[in-house]
């Protein structure tokens, strides 16, 4: 069946390029995704599709800026709701939007800003500073060329420079910019105590009556949750890759196809020393900088150890150290006079003074490789794997349907589904609806293992899609309900539990009622120090400005910050019950209104950028919806 499927496959080398694509989403952007699939489209704008592929690839860069961003909580049914996979293809619609509309305002970015751009992408700095190895070790490790990724990063450096155009339109008004500052700069100055309720925990005896009452009163909260087993089928990229055997004329047709994919760029290695030249240098500072250069490059071309020479003449702190290295150069990436300097010395030769804007450069030219092409020998795993890849998502493609219908027409059994597409019935681990391993770490595996059909009809489960390259359906094997656990095993919880909530009872209405006797007596802060004293309590003092209070402080600089300003030799005091069970007492004793005339240029250029980047956002995203509203946009619901 599958070698039948595998020969009617054709049509692969048109749209190849594109599958191969798999650069890491938030590092290449989106734009190169839009270009030359030939796939099930998502979406169209304007009559330019959206592939299904540029989808999966937006939605897997979701999916690992959740993992991110989450860690070990990362849920992977965020991915499942229908709110997430609309919010992808929102962004990538609008993104074709602004395309579309950059290219047809011509809108477009400099050599040099394109440099700066590259230059300064985080992925490509070691140490701080921009390294070409670096660059075009990560280009060839995710299959680009310096030119594709190049042509992507202009495009998105149009659509930038548009947005930067709508925003620097925004404006403000004086009157916004004063009530911001007012309220940014206001500072109110208070102390705050907080009773803690574990104190209390050794003063409670809890009996076996107390403890078999709170057992038999919470039984839900000491229940075992019941689990699962289920035996299941699944059909994946990754199992059917190792069915694949690529013929040899197929893997010289990808080779051939992406060839340029295999070069390896012309690259010189270069070291220097610099005598650098400053703006007040007079003539003769210049005149003598200029001996000093020509003095080292004889002495170098001599025969000195030009690393040598480097450590202790070179001006350079970022190469000194290291003899005067500079490792890959590459044209763009320095000075004309120093980059024309290279790229005409052959290997070991040695040049200068060359002058810059820096100063003087003696230049030592390391080690040139000229551009190669790599062989299919050379590269023949590389396309192996990436060809075996390709076929077994077509071949996904093929199956996916077969697998989703078979499990619908026989739900009685999941034998018949297995057999007719010759998988292997595999049976899981115990898992639970909230935790499990293997097949059951996925979240929407777990859901259907416990909806109603499966778990009490004992029917086959749907087809369950895992992300967007493997299906798996299940069938209840055996079942263990939930029940309570023994008292015994619990017993020192609830003691521990009942201590925690008489604790947190009576430290509570001490503070209500400690809170009640403060407000009633001569509110002034002779009083708060004299009931800090007297209850043995330590007054601590919070941050004036709110947005200096830290997170855990929250919710008491929102007490501080509600209370109305006491009148002068006066304090005003609060109390909270915070979540920890603790209860914490504030003392307000002055608030300081902003001079606005005393707020400095720096706090005042802060505010205003605070207020332009707020009504600048906000005029860029009407714009964005302006060209969705006037753009004819189709989205296959289905297809997502």
């Amino acid at each position: 069946m599958l070698t039948a499927i595998r020969e009617r496959a054709t049509g692969w080398i048109a749209w190849v390029i594109v599958t191969l694509i798999t650069i890491p989403f938030a590092l290449w952007g989106i734009n190169s995704y839009f270009q030359g699939a030939t796939e099930i489209a998502v979406a169209t704008v304007n009559g330019a599709e959206i592939s299904n592929y540029a989808y999966q690839q937006a939605l897997s860069a979701q999916r690992q800026t959740l993992i991110d961003r989450l860690g070990g909580d990362f849920d992977p049914a965020l991915l499942d709701s229908l709110g997430v996979k609309s919010r992808v293809i929102d962004s990538l619609v609008d993104d074709q939007l602004l395309t579309q509309f950059t290219i047809d305002q011509n809108f477009r970015i400099s050599d040099d800003q394109l440099k700066e751009i590259i230059q300064t992408f985080p992925a490509f700095l070691e140490q701080g500073r921009f390294s070409q190895t670096r660059y075009l070790e990560l280009l060839n490790a995710n299959r680009l060329t310096a030119q594709g990724f190049e042509q992507s990063q202009r495009q998105n450096g149009a659509i930038n420079q548009l947005r930067a155009g709508i925003a620097d339109s925004a404006f403000f008004t004086a009157m916004e910019r004063d009530q911001l500052l007012a309220l940014s700069a206001q500072s109110r100055s208070a102390q705050y105590t907080v009773l803690n309720a574990d104190k209390f925990d050794g003063e409670f005896d809890i009996d076996d009556a107390e403890i078999q009452a709170y057992y038999e009163k919470n039984l839900g909260r000491y229940e075992t949750e019941s689990s699962i087993k289920v035996d299941y089928i699944e059909l994946s990229v990754e199992s059917l890759s190792g069915s694949i055997a690529p013929s040899e004329q197929e893997i010289n047709a990808l080779y051939e196809d992406t060839k340029g994919r295999y070069k390896q760029a012309e690259s010189r290695t270069a070291s220097h020393i610099l005598v650098s030249v400053s703006e007040s240098d007079n003539e003769e500072q210049k005149r003598a900088k200029f001996e000093l250069a020509r003095d080292i490059l004889n002495r170098a071309n001599a025969g000195e150890d030009f690393a040598a020479l480097a450590q202790q003449y070179s001006d350079d702190p970022g190469s000194k150290q290291n003899g005067g290295d500079l490792g890959v150069v590459a044209r763009g990436q320095m000075v004309k006079p120093f980059e024309d300097a290279v790229f005409a010395m052959r290997a070991g030769e040695i040049q200068g003074p060359i002058e810059t804007r820096f100063g003087y450069h003696i230049i030592k030219l390391t080690a040139l490789s000229a551009e190669r092409q790599q062989t299919l020998d050379q590269v023949r795993d590389e396309v192996l794997q990436d060809l075996m890849k390709f076929q077994a998502e077509n071949l996904f493609a093929e199956l996916a349907e077969s697998f989703k219908n078979l499990v619908f027409e026989d739900p009685d059994d999941l034998t018949t589904a297995a057999d007719a597409m010759d998988l292997p019935i595999q049976s899981s681990d115990w898992f639970t609806a909230n935790k499990g391993g293997g097949v059951a770490e996925d979240a929407a595996v777990r859901r259907a293992a416990f909806a109603e059909d499966v778990l009490n009809e004992n029917l086959v489960s749907s087809a369950i899609e895992i992300g967007f390259d493997k299906l798996v359906a299940v069938q209840k094997s055996e079942y263990e309900a939930a029940h309570p656990k023994s008292l015994e095993s619990v017993r020192s919880e609830i003691i521990a539990t009942i201590k925690s909530e008489k604790s947190q009872a009576k430290v509570w209405q001490m503070g209500s009622d400690l809170l009640t006797s403060l407000e009633s007596s001569v509110q002034n802060k002779a009083s708060w120090e004299r009931f800090i004293a007297q209850q043995n309590l330590r007054a601590l003092t919070l941050p004036s400005k709110k947005s200096e209070i830290p997170a855990e402080l929250t919710m008491l600089g929102d007490v501080v910050f509600a209370l109305s300003a006491p009148k002068k030799g006066e304090v005003r005091f609060g109390g909270l019950a915070l979540d920890n069970g603790d209860y914490a007492l504030v003392s307000l004793e002055q608030v300081e209104q902003s001079d606005l005339a005393s707020v400095d240029d720096a706090q005042r250029t802060t505010v205003q950028q605070q207020l332009l980047e707020r009504d600048g956002a906000g005029m860029f995203n009407r714009f964005r919806a302006l060209l969705r509203k006037n753009a004819d946009i189709t989205i296959s619901q289905q297809q997502l």
